[in-house]
């Protein structure tokens, strides 16, 4: 923190308090399960095939077989976040919204949340050293049109043990230290230094898909019309041909995860279903235009996960 940094939050009204006006949203880390680890990774190994079945003539004899297993090493990376406030900050906090200290300490743990959700579907893209994401890994997907400036919703096996989860090492540690004082080098002057209060918050975190055919998605997703309909969009007609695509065993436990756009567009094409005579499935107003649709609570049956850590800018 600066000098114009500490001005900005003196003599500030103490019942307001900081208005917080960062409004990103990024629930993944409180949507997925998180599962404490003991070490930075381990092993998993999955069956990928059954042994050969079949029937037999009397006196005549069958093929053995066996099942085909594969072994994987799910990782967890470091999460790093430091915090240095120089002392002479510190001690001319007025703490008028709050201290100082804590307001730095609680917009470093929101921005992790935010950089983690980034992390969660772009991966690699998002963060080289971190881990990969589920663009990286979807088993399949439909596209709704748009190739360019456009954005995924993601459908995910929200299975603690088999489908998708946060893997959390160090005995599931997400830890924010107390502060201490030390002497740190000025960024300026090599030679110089002085004395600060400083912390970090960190934590060994994986997202790892555990078994096969966990991630789906809908690509392609914009707001572009033509003829004032909506031909890139998110609908109902779009995820039934998805799901069609899913395994039985996999369709219990999904959950959508998409941004505004994806929500909005998916309202207004649910609010505009006619027929090809040009008459509305839906009650009309004195003006011939369609009940407005409630509020997308679910999608196919399976519930809404709103985020803004999916972006418009994506490409397919």
């Amino acid at each position: 923190m600066t000098l114009l940094d500490l001005m900005v939050l003196q003599r500030n009204d103490t019942i307001t308090g900081l208005v917080e006006d960062v409004t990103t949203s990024a629930p993944e880390f409180d949507t997925f399960a998180a599962v404490p680890r003991k070490g930075t990774f381990y092993e998993v190994v999955r069956r990928i095939a059954f042994p050969t079945v079949g029937f037999r003539k009397i006196n005549s004899g069958t093929v053995p077989g066996k099942s085909a297993y594969k072994k994987e090493v799910k990782e967890m990376f470091y999460l790093d976040a430091l915090i240095n406030m120089d002392e002479a900050i510190e001690e001319g906090d007025d703490a008028s919204v709050g201290s100082a200290w804590m307001n730095e300490a609680s917009g470093v743990f929101r921005q992790a949340l935010i950089t983690i959700g980034a992390q969660v579907y772009y991966g690699t893209s998002a963060d080289a050293n971190g881990f990969s994401g589920l663009r990286a890994q979807i088993a399949g997907q439909i596209g709704a049109g748009g190739t360019t400036n456009s954005t995924t919703a993601y459908l995910v096996w929200m299975d603690r043990e088999q489908g998708v989860r946060f893997d959390v090492g160090r005995g599931g540690a997400f830890t924010l230290r107390p502060p201490m004082r030390q002497q740190v080098a000025d960024p300026n002057d090599s030679t110089k230094s002085y004395f600060a209060w400083v912390s970090n918050l960190s934590s060994y975190l994986g997202f790892n898909v555990i078994s096969d055919k966990s991630v789906w998605g809908v690509s392609g997703i914009t707001s572009h019309q033509t003829n004032s309909v909506y031909d890139q969009a998110m609908t109902d007609s779009v995820a039934g041909k998805l799901i069609s695509n899913i395994p039985v065993m996999r369709r219990d436990n999904l959950r959508w995860f998409m941004n505004r756009t994806a929500y909005g567009v998916l309202q207004q094409t649910r609010t505009t279903i006619n027929l090809a005579s040009g008459y509305s499935l839906q009650p009309a107003d004195a003006a011939g235009r369609p009940a407005w649709s409630p509020r997308p609570t679910t999608c196919e049956g399976y519930p809404i996960t709103l985020t803004d850590s999916l972006t418009n800018t994506e490409s397919n």
